[in-house]
């Protein structure tokens, strides 16, 4: 019985680990949004490599968030975790000496790499510990870490006395992170009641690639999620820019920049539980797809005010991101794919949503939006995001499934 009481307390450990390993690298990320015009101005970036650099965290996932679970599964979770939070703090504390693109570009991949190998297999590490009764709530705790870090990390830039001084204060959260991390992750002890995750059937890897690889539904979602989820990020990253060259104040652009990320946690939060009020899916993802794009398009720039800006930014956010979740969770619905590749396609989805991180921002957006001059055409620049919405509302309704109610 003593055993038991141990593993059910040390769970609680375990979800605070989970949730400052997933915050560090996106709190590290999201300070150099913050720093935008000094990073361009210091390094000699010009705003296609700026937003390469930006963005390169996100590179990992989209290259291993197939495989990670794959390693978790043959080596365990501690001994590969605790490798990837290695990779990550060294990328954090290397930063602080970049003193050009390749130098913050490498260290900045190197600090995705633990958040790409959390992500796909948070869920698997929650099952092990936490009954399923309480596994929503471990997963909510767990993203809403992530995106409070996102916030943090752009809106507490301004408290530090220049970009060096911020880097630094991240390297140190690195060292305690791993250090955490050394001394107190474990591998959930041999238990039959694992929450249910023992008992789940295998299937073969490659057959569930070629059934996901070829389902309508599974790539509908992927192309929608492709597009809000890399506009919400090109929003992100430049967004503070964008406010600079309009007059903002270098606090007021960061802690006005921070409402997108802080929107985007509500929609994850509150806009399923809305979605269920309307009368389809479709009118529900075409609505939030409309004022995404219309936010996007105008919020930046139709107030001179950060207070007026801060709560558009928001609703934008909100739109942006809310129909995240429900697309998501659309192809454990189709009978081809179900609960016996939700994990497959899950995967699937991950690599593509975060290929638009990456590709929409540094090798769309940016190239058609810099000036002859390097300097940046932030009109266009959302205005090509406002666009991108635009298609996500047309592509959306041939997702199959779209015409049903959402689930309450």
């Amino acid at each position: 019985m003593k055993k038991t009481i141990d593993i059910k307390r040390y769970a609680w450990v375990i979800l605070v680990l989970l949730c400052i390993g997933i915050a560090l690298p996106d709190y590290a990320q999201y300070q150099v949004p913050a720093f935008g015009p000094v990073i361009q101005e210091t390094m000699k970036l010009l705003p296609t490599q700026f937003s390469t650099i930006a963005t390169a965290p996100l590179l990992p996932g989209i290259f291993l968030s197939l495989i990670a679970g794959l390693l978790v599964d043959r080596f365990g979770v501690r001994k590969i975790l605790v490798g990837t939070m290695v990779i990550t703090a060294a990328g954090v504390i290397l930063r602080v000496f970049a003193n050009g693109f390749w130098t913050m570009y490498l260290t900045m991949i190197c600090m995705g790499v633990a958040a790409t190998f959390l992500n796909s297999n948070v869920g698997k590490i929650l099952g092990q510990w936490f009954s399923p009764k309480r596994m929503a709530l471990c997963m909510g705790v767990f993203l809403a870490s992530a995106n409070a870090a996102m916030s943090l990390g752009t809106g507490t830039a301004g408290l530090f006395p220049n970009m060096r001084a911020a880097f630094i204060g991240s390297a140190i959260l690195a060292v305690i992170v791993l250090i955490l991390w050394i001394v107190l992750m474990r591998d959930k002890p041999d238990e039959k009641t694992d929450g249910g995750a023992g008992t789940k059937e295998k299937v073969s890897v490659l057959q569930g690639l070629k059934i996901c690889a070829t389902n309508r539904t599974v790539w509908m979602c992927a192309v929608c999620l492709f597009l809000s989820v890399g506009g919400i990020t090109s929003v992100a990253n430049f967004m503070p820019s964008a406010l600079n060259e309009r007059g903002f104040s270098e606090s007021a652009c960061n802690v006005v920049s921070m409402a997108v990320t802080l929107g985007g946690l509500a929609g994850c939060l509150l806009a399923p539980l809305t979605a269920r009020f309307f009368r389809t899916k479709r009118v529900f993802f075409i609505m939030n797809g409309i004022l995404a794009g219309l936010g996007v398009l105008f919020a930046w720039r139709i107030s001179s005010s950060p207070a007026v800006t801060f709560i558009l930014l928001f609703l934008s956010g909100y739109f942006a991101t809310g129909s995240s979740p429900l697309m998501m969770s659309m192809p454990v619905q189709d009978p081809q794919i179900g609960t016996r590749y939700g994990g497959t396609a899950g995967g699937f989805l991950a690599t593509i949503q975060l290929g638009g991180s990456v590709i929409i921002p540094s090798y769309i957006l940016a190239p058609i939006a810099t000036r002859a001059d390097g300097s940046c055409n932030y009109a266009l620049y959302f205005g090509l995001i406002a666009l991108m919405l635009a298609v996500f509302v047309v592509i959306c309704n041939l997702v199959p499934g779209v015409g049903r109610k959402a689930e309450s």
